[in-house]
């Protein structure tokens, strides 16, 4: 919806409106619409806008309560913000727009963000500063949705929506964190508030930060590991599964519906893909004008634009099928590069920037897309070899006997190894974990981000121990570990691909309702007769063709040959440097990555985010070099 920047310098040096007015700039493309800033002493807040709810200059930010006490700069939709509106004005509130905006600062300013911020349903980012108090609050919703990004240096506190716009402040240079980018480039993703550049960190799903003269306090309000409720997991086995069928379908219902709240144009993905087309089947019932879009990409091997025809016109919607050629791609991979911030390792992204280029070109501020779904109701193959390799263990243990020789052997052998659980239940997807590259190539791995992450995945083994059996825990387990680090990526990126181009993204299995319901489902209503997501399968069959419902998950369908020329773009560039590869060192990986699509997307990756962001060239320069490469 919008870009959300600002700085407070807590030692009391004035703010700059310049450096304000370039950090707004920076995020333009977030708030094409309208812009804003708001400077008080040494605080200064700016905000870009995306007018989706309140098209009026009523919804214009930083938005700032009557008395002139409270100050906010907003990024993302509230749901339930009429209900909230209501509670508010039993309280005294007048409102002088219908934003949500407006609502959520009053929310903070007569309630506290500590006890606001729970009430809160919806996708959100946001800086809020109290007057009253001098307290600023930066504060991110509990699946991640909407991005946010800080850095604490010395008496200055500077935030923003996208790490460039950090870089506008004169007080911070940008320099890149080889621990944390080498962890990435392992993982392909980051834990924590880790950034692949030194002092940024990010805001936390479910964290508050609270920022006082004399202190900085982290807040959760919501974390998964803590807040699941392991004896509603096990009332729910005892619930018929009609039951419980229902209650999915309309809370389902109700979310597609709090979503479609728009006062711009609104469209939807449609992939063709389960998750998206029952989004889309349960969208079109509500709105009778709405359309599809879905990326037809050159050279796939199953199209995704058949199967999204089918479902179109199963459901009666028109849909956009959005060409996209090796051309295409090529010219929007450095874009790709600078608007996540990161380095980007998933193909699938630029297809995604593709088709919401399109959306925005057609009209559209809005896409509905499927996040969430396989993270919360079990949708992932690794979580079934989860589920296979812990049933494996468990039946094992009945007859391999209990000495030193199979210990032993079961170290060696730890898919199988059920000889010992303390060690393995400590570490229950150890041998899941596939490295992209060869940890002497690329340097030192980070040893605390392995042990944030084994600790987490055997913390949540351990807190399911009642769950019997095993593999169920295992599948459930597996689950809320995706739910706590894979989705973050994917919901990071789905935000900064729409709204490099002005789409602002929304996810309806994503609401404080579905997330409690899928978190305190079952192993039974998720992986069923070997079918995984079994209750959204099972709506599917009422809204769906049958084949579309049962079709084996294939993700966001892309060819490799996109990028099968492009090793000659890496000679004479910054990974190497940035890697400490010899010279025949790199001579041998540049010679062999033409056998591996995957490497060679990863390396080109990052040597576009480094020539952005190190050697500051423009995406223009870069999509043309690129092109020049595979002419």
């Amino acid at each position: 919806m919008c870009g959300v920047v600002g700085f407070w310098n807590k030692g009391g040096k004035e703010a700059e409106e310049d450096i304000l007015k370039r950090m707004v700039k920076r995020l333009t493309h977030r708030g094409p619409d309208d812009n804003g800033i708001y400077k008080r002493d040494s605080l200064g807040l700016g905000h870009t806008r995306l007018s989706i709810l309140d098209l009026s200059q009523n919804g214009h930010q930083p938005f700032v309560t009557k008395d002139g006490m409270g100050v906010l700069s907003f990024n993302g939709e509230i749901y339930n913000f009429r209900e909230l509106r209501h509670q508010l004005k039993e309280e005294g509130v007048t409102f002088k727009s219908s934003s949500d905006t407006e609502v959520l600062l009053y929310a903070l300013y007569l309630w506290g963000p500590e006890k606001a911020v729970p009430k809160l349903d919806g996708m959100f980012a946001f800086a809020y500063f109290d007057l009253r108090d001098e307290t600023l609050w930066l504060v991110r919703d509990r699946s991640g949705i909407k991005p946010l990004y800080w850095v604490e240096k010395g008496n200055l506190n500077i935030f923003a929506s996208e790490m460039k716009a950090l870089f506008d402040h004169p007080d911070f240079d940008c320099r890149p964190d080889m621990h944390a980018l080498t962890t990435q480039v392992i993982y392909r993703r980051l834990d924590g508030d880790w950034t692949p550049f030194e002092g940024v960190k990010s805001v936390l799903p479910g964290q508050i930060i609270k920022i006082t003269r004399t202190n900085t306090e982290e807040i959760t309000y919501f974390d998964l590991e803590r807040d699941v409720d392991i004896e509603r997991i096990l009332n729910c086995e005892k619930l018929p599964f009609e039951d419980l069928l229902n209650s999915f379908e309309k809370i389902f219902q109700h979310s597609v519906e709090s979503h479609l709240v728009s006062d711009a144009p609104l469209a939807t993905m449609c992939s063709g893909g389960l998750d998206s087309s029952l989004i889309a089947a349960v969208a079109r019932e509500q709105k009778a004008d709405l359309v599809g879009y879905v990326a037809d990409v050159d050279g796939v091997g199953i199209r995704e634009a058949e199967k999204a025809q089918k479902v179109c016109d199963h459901i009666g919607m028109p849909l956009n099928k959005i060409k996209i050629d090796q051309e295409a791609y090529l010219r929007f991979w450095p874009k790709t590069a600078y608007h996540n911030d990161q380095p980007n390792f998933f193909p699938q992204n630029i297809l995604w920037m593709l088709v919401c280029n399109a959306a925005h070109k057609d009209g559209f501020k809005v896409l509905l897309a499927g996040e969430g779904a396989d993270e919360l109701f079990g949708g992932y193959d690794w979580q079934v070899e989860a589920y296979n390799m812990w049933r494996l263990r468990r039946l094992h243990s009945r007859f391999i006997p209990n000495n030193r020789f199979f210990k032993k052997l079961g170290s060696f052998f730890n898919r199988l190894s059920p000889i010992d659980f303390a060690p393995l239940m400590e570490q229950p997807f150890h041998h899941m974990t596939k490295l992209s590259f060869n940890h002497a190539t690329l340097g030192q791995l980070s040893s605390i981000d392995g042990l944030q992450r084994r600790m987490r995945a055997g913390n949540l083994f351990n807190k399911l121990e009642k769950v019997t059996p095993l593999e169920h825990r295992a599948f459930l387990a597996r689950g809320f570990d995706d739910f706590h680090g894979h989705l973050r990526t994917l919901l990071r990126t789905n935000d900064k691909m729409g709204m490099s181009v002005s789409i602002e993204p929304r996810v309806p299995f994503l609401s404080n309702q579905l997330i409690d319901f899928g978190l305190h489902l079952n192993l039974q209503s998720k992986y069923n007769q070997k079918k995984t997501k079994y209750i959204v399968k099972q709506l599917g069959e009422k809204k769906l063709p049958h084949d579309i419902v049962h079709a084996k998950k294939i993700g966001f369908g892309y060819n490799d040959e996109m990028w099968s020329n492009t090793v000659g773009f890496l000679r004479g560039g910054l990974v190497p440097d940035l890697f400490k590869w010899g010279a025949s060192e790199a001579e041998k990986i540049f010679d062999d990555l033409e056998a591996n699509s995957g490497i060679l997307h990863t390396l080109v990756s990052i040597e576009l985010w480094a020539q952005i962001y190190l050697n500051h060239e423009s995406t223009d320069a870069l999509s043309d070099k690129l092109l020049r490469n595979v002419a």
